[in-house]
């Protein structure tokens, strides 16, 4: 056992491994699935659960039968976008999503077909740079509304119903330090703040909880202050580590008892953790080397998927209605920052959604060779 420990306590493990935090209800200590075709996987696990139901009584297996035709249609998208240039790239992006958040949908109930579909955006003819939210009505089904519910964020007409480009691809953290290279967010400092997350257990085994970590460098280019407000001041307390003066460290006010050889405790210990943790709007990025985890200090009233498939829906749009746009916007001081978007989204998207769908955690294997 090292001194830093000793001091906040060790990392929980499951049958030998690391217990993590992840957002997509897997289980504790539960393997990585590594894949380098995210989609291929996601067609293979819906087609075992296709099989394992015999008796249909409640429609489950009718609706992993939709999500495995959406899945498959949205992997042809993403084959098609990638032999696309821009602005034809972004239509078919956005139909590459779109689908797999259909996909998302039915394996959580929603039986899709059944009222008349729409996108839940629009881009208005006065408007550049602002989309606007559908109204909500019980005539038709809000895709978009209905994925930022399902996923953890609802999103509400009554906070305005526009939402500017700005606030979109400020909450893409792929495209984040760009965003502030290029100065296209002025007035506001960098939020995604780089952290080190890790679920611990007291000494004697018996207590769990969670401390959260960041490099003090960070301290005068982000509003780290944060911390001590709000939800974070409700969850999280400053505490010193003598051990390891380079970061900052908070533990969590939730600790609660637990049993350590116990799978039922371990099972109940997680949930509780993982449900504390998702208040936090933490953000997961995807890496060759694993997961890496990102405190959002400002978090809109999106969640990061719902804004990935916002931007989709932009670039998407404007490639088929607004050539006098697409020309600007892609000449103009968006077009580095589209175009680092355009290339490095999808990919996060489409391994989230197969982890959010499947319950698993995906992930990248090392031996990838782009």
């Amino acid at each position: 056992m090292t001194e830093l420990e000793k001091e906040l306590g060790e990392q929980v493990r499951r049958d030998y491994k690391a217990v993590k935090y992840f957002p997509f209800g897997n289980n504790s200590g539960a393997p990585f699935i590594l894949t380098s075709d995210p989609f291929s996987y996601l067609q293979a696990w819906l087609d075992s659960k296709i099989n394992g139901i015999k008796k249909d009584r409640g429609k489950k297996r009718k609706l992993y039968i939709k999500a495995k035709y959406f899945a498959e249609l949205g992997e042809g998208f993403h084959i098609s976008s990638k032999q696309a240039r821009m602005p034809a790239k972004g239509t078919m992006i956005y139909y590459s999503l779109i689908n797999l958040v259909k996909a998302y949908l039915l394996v959580n109930g929603y039986d899709l077909e059944t009222k008349t579909e729409h996108h839940g955006l629009s881009l208005p003819s006065n408007k550049k740079l602002n989309l606007k939210l559908a109204n909500i009505n019980d005539s038709g089904v809000s895709i978009f509304h209905e994925f930022s519910k399902v996923i953890g964020v609802e999103i509400k007409n009554v906070d305005g119903n526009e939402i500017k480009l700005d606030e979109i691809l400020r909450e893409l953290p792929e495209v984040h330090e760009i965003g502030y290279a290029l100065d296209l967010f002025p007035n506001t400092k960098r939020k995604f703040l780089p952290i080190e997350l890790i679920i611990r257990t007291n000494s004697t085994r018996k207590r769990i909880y969670y401390t959260l970590a960041y490099e003090k460098k960070f301290d005068k280019i982000m509003k780290t202050d944060k911390l001590t407000k709000g939800i974070f001041k409700n969850k999280l307390e400053p505490i010193e580590c003598k051990s390891d003066s380079s970061k900052k460290y908070y533990k969590s006010k939730l600790v609660f008892n637990y049993t350590n050889n116990s799978d039922t405790s371990h099972k109940m210990a997680y949930k509780k953790i993982c449900a504390d943790i998702k208040d936090l709007r933490i953000t997961p990025m995807i890496t060759r080397n694993g997961y890496r985890n990102y405190l959002n200090l400002e978090p809109s009233r999106m969640h990061r998927l719902s804004a990935t498939l916002a931007f989709a829906y932009y670039i998407g749009t404007v490639a088929r209605y607004r050539p006098t746009l697409n020309q600007e916007i892609l000449k103009g001081k968006y077009q580095s920052i589209i175009q680092e978007a355009v290339n490095s989204c999808p990919n996060q998207f489409f391994y989230l959604m197969t982890s959010y769908i499947t319950n698993q955690i995906c992930a990248i294997p090392m031996a990838k060779i782009e």
